[in-house]
């Protein structure tokens, strides 16, 4: 009788929203909300709302199972923005669908050129003395005390940037020089990382084009005269190089038309015309 044992009404207690009814996570009355508040069509219909979510619950839990998958790869309890490029890039249909994506400090995808890579030897480093004896076993010139141990025994499996980015110009050393040159107030870990990619691409775009021009004129070595002729005859690198003198580069072949040597009768012509002239 002192109505503190109030029970809900059975309608309040019932009461499913919209996501529940549909079977989603994400809320579809705010869906909903920001369709109409965007003014994308005169009228929207009840079952866009639905349809929304259900596309950006399946696309988001699609992500978070392929991030899962590379965080648990390299070791990781905690999903970063380098787990999520890597999930999308390796899943061909997202990766069609973000292709003109960028992801904040995702980093990008390893990927070595095989002209970069080392050449295998057939000794470890071993002096030409040691390599008599160590043929057999290569292990008898690392006991002998004589080859570089690492100092602690966790510093032989220590990874630097570059390796975890899988690049080879120096991530750390990028860095520093960005802070170094006050460039801006704050510079974020992955400006580092995307400027190096940038630099390594350039780098072996033209070293590939300079590589054919140096074969065409049947050198070993690439010389400035190859990479200027590289860099002229690429039109996108021509024109981000477009006032940078390469010194030692020369000058492009172009020689006018007006100084190229008259073409020269033939002595077959010479006779034709000297017979039209005695008639």
């Amino acid at each position: 009788m002192s109505g503190r044992g109030k029970k809900p009404k059975p309608s309040a207690a019932l009461r499913k929203t919209k996501s529940t009814i549909a079977g989603l996570q994400f809320p579809i009355s705010r869906i909903a909300r920001y369709l109409k508040q965007g003014h994308y069509a005169e009228r929207i219909g009840a079952g866009a709302a639905v349809y929304l979510a259900a596309v950006l619950e399946y696309l988001t839990a699609e992500i978070l199972e392929l991030a899962g998958n590379a965080a648990h790869d390299n070791k990781k309890q905690r999903i970063g923005p380098r787990h999520i490029q890597m999930g999308v890039r390796n899943d061909e249909e997202l990766n069609k669908l973000f292709a003109n994506v960028t992801i904040a400090e995702g980093g990008v995808m390893p990927n070595i050129e095989a002209q970069l890579l080392p050449k295998k030897t057939a000794y470890l480093a071993v002096p030409k003395e040691y390599q008599a004896n160590s043929a057999s076993n290569p292990m008898s010139y690392i006991m002998s005390g004589r080859s570089k141990k690492p100092t602690k025994p966790g510093i032989a499996f220590r990874k630097n940037k570059s390796a975890k980015a899988g690049l080879q110009f120096p991530v750390g050393r990028i860095g520093r020089y960005l802070k170094a040159g006050h460039y801006a107030d704050r510079v974020s870990p992955g400006a580092s990382v995307y400027l190096a990619a940038v630099l390594e691409y350039l780098t072996l775009e033209i070293v590939e084009l300079a590589g054919k021009a140096a074969h065409e004129n049947k050198k070993l070595r690439i010389g400035p005269r190859h990479i200027l002729l590289a860099v002229r005859h690429d039109e996108e690198l021509n024109q981000l190089f477009e006032g940078v003198t390469i010194a030692e580069g020369g000058v492009l072949p172009n020689i006018q038309a007006q100084l190229l040597p008259k073409k020269t009768m033939t002595a077959k012509g010479v006779a034709e015309d000297a017979r039209s002239q005695e008639f």
